[in-house]
């Protein structure tokens, strides 16, 4: 029997700030009931919103909570500790407060008595490479990147997890590797109660967490996760590589009692695990390092580049040889495709009624990517402020579409030419706009639904949110047109080009509404907690479930 001691907070509130902007400040120290020793790095915050934070290596924590929230529940939380939820209008001005010992009942672990190989489960290889910094540096809570890992039936004892480092820096970092369970789409409780803490050089490369001494034995379909610990002293940011598009899933949250999200990448992150030779030559056709390739490559006249094009069809497709299908072409395929297919083609999720075409729009080259989209998906050409180098292609892109892929694709597949829809995020979502404002004017019925996630507005000076908004009324509505957009709360915590949001996200609404009305039906989202490129991933999802099933 395996035994973890109490936890022991004592906490002090302060009122803080003016009566618009008022909160509560917890500040306490998080102790080791029976050892009566500080306790670091507890989690401590209130679940499912962006309110958090986590004990120093003193045990010292210190935690503002809005007024708004002051009848939520506190929670206390770490490995080996059974959760400690309190009630933040009950805590008084100095408490104490004790968590009960968790108790875990050692399991007899058999291992195979064939022979053992040490095998990599995860992303290993990837080119070209993309940097990534993590969100954990110069804050007051936790930053936490996870990753799928599928093992056979068979346990196999996990001996390292491990993480490709960007950039060398010259402070030290501390992490702590979780490992959680997994529903179908996002982490789920922890399946190994021992806290695993570890302090490592940060420097270029991979970057090992030797496990073996942890007796962690596992199999099947389990999430890994490294948690980036919040230093106490200004540092520097910590960058590590991540692989864009594939069938890999990976998480991510930045609060300590937060929600995971799906991040529009995939972390450069494996674990090695002692393992049987069957399970070597099942891992063989893992799919976690696999991505699609393009259906066709296709050279466009407009724009005089190529285009890879990323196609999927129906499962029945060509069983119903009679029957037309609604189609959704997305953009920046490259990050995008693999899982959009994927949502698409989850039963246990979806059951549209008819499932639609997908098709994908990306580029040859990884390393160019930025620089392309910057090109096809704006107009007019960038100011100065915006800092482009090239730019103002998007009637270039648009003709594309419409003369040259869609055409191709129409004459190739089955297609329900009233139900086309375009999807983007950010400079995709803006261009989403601006090719809905041309079909409005040259009233043309290309699309049908236009989904737009943080489409970057304050392109040119907010350029295209005056044009949407002041455009001529059109009394003759032959096909209304329905607008999926969305905003992240949290979108000016990036250092994106972004105007101020949601307020404006919300005037730009009510002023196209308004302008509009009947020819766009409109519906938006704002979330609350999403940063910037967190809302890509489910906006498209949320968006094509609407429109295939609840519109």
């Amino acid at each position: 029997m395996l035994r973890y001691g109490l936890l022991t907070t004592t906490l002090l509130v302060f009122i803080a700030g003016s009566a618009a902007f008022s909160q509560i400040t917890i500040k306490g120290t998080t102790i080791d009931a029976v050892s009566k020793k500080a306790l670091p790095y507890v989690n401590i915050g209130i679940r499912h919103k962006s309110i958090g934070t986590i004990s120093h290596s003193d045990g010292a924590f210190s935690v503002n909570i809005p007024q708004q929230n002051e009848s939520d529940t506190l929670t206390f939380s770490m490995v080996g500790y059974t959760a400690l939820n309190i009630a933040i209008n009950n805590i008084g001005a100095v408490n104490e407060f004790e968590l009960r010992e968790k108790t875990s009942q050692l399991n007899t672990v058999i291992v195979p008595g064939k022979k053992l190989v040490e095998e990599k489960f995860g992303i290993v290889k990837y080119h070209p490479l993309v940097h990534f910094i993590d969100g954990s540096t110069n804050q007051n809570d936790i930053f936490e990147i996870a990753q799928l890992i599928k093992l056979d039936t068979t346990l196999s004892k996990i001996t390292s997890v491990n993480l490709y480092i960007g950039a060398a820096r010259k402070d030290s970092g501390v992490f702590r590797i979780n490992f959680y369970g997994f529903d179908g789409r996002h982490p789920t409780n922890s399946i190994f109660e021992k806290s695993i803490i570890q302090t490592h050089l940060i420097n270029k490369g991979w970057l090992k967490f030797d496990l073996k001494k942890y007796g962690i034995y596992l199999k099947g379909d389990f999430v890994v996760a490294i948690e980036f610990l919040p230093s106490e002293k200004k540092a520097e940011s910590i960058s590590y590589e991540v692989k864009l598009g594939g069938s890999a899933k990976s998480f991510s949250r930045s609060q300590s009692q937060g929600d995971w999200r799906i991040p529009p990448h995939h972390y450069r992150m494996f674990v090695t695990a002692l393992a049987t030779d069957n399970v070597q030559k099942w891992h063989r056709d893992n799919a976690e390092e696999k991505e699609t390739l393009p259906a066709a490559r296709l050279f466009s006249a407009s724009v005089q580049d190529t285009f890879s094009v990323f196609i999927k069809v129906p499962q029945n497709y060509v069983k119903n040889k009679f029957k037309h299908y609604p189609i959704v072409y997305l953009l920046d395929a490259n990050a995008y495709f693999d899982h959009v297919s994927d949502f698409i083609s989850d039963k246990d999720k979806n059951k549209f009624p008819v499932e639609p075409i997908l098709v994908g729009i990306g580029y040859a080259d990884f390393i160019q990517n930025d620089s392309l989209r910057d090109r096809d998906y704006t107009y007019p050409i960038a100011l100065p402020a915006d800092s482009f180098k090239v730019s103002g292609g998007a009637n270039k892109f648009l003709n594309f579409l419409e003369k040259e892929l869609i055409p191709f694709i129409d004459s190739t597949y089955r297609v329900d030419t009233s139900n086309r829809t375009i999807m983007g995020h950010s400079l995709g979502g803006y261009f989403t706009l601006y090719a809905m404002e041309r079909e409005i004017i040259e009233k043309h019925n290309l699309f049908r639904n236009f989904v737009a996630a943080s489409p970057s507005l304050s392109y040119h000076n907010e350029y295209l949110l005056g044009i949407l908004a002041d455009m001529p009324e059109n009394k003759q509505i032959a096909m209304p047109r329905t607008l999926y957009v969305t905003v992240g709360g949290l979108e000016n915590e990036d250092e994106v080009n972004s105007i101020e949001m949601p307020e404006e996200f919300n005037s730009f609404i009510r002023r196209l509404s308004t302008k509009r009305q009947g020819e766009v039906n409109i519906k938006s989202e704002v979330y609350s907690d999403f940063s910037h490129m967190e809302t890509a991933v489910r906006t498209f999802d949320e968006a094509i479930h609407w429109l295939m099933m609840d519109k």
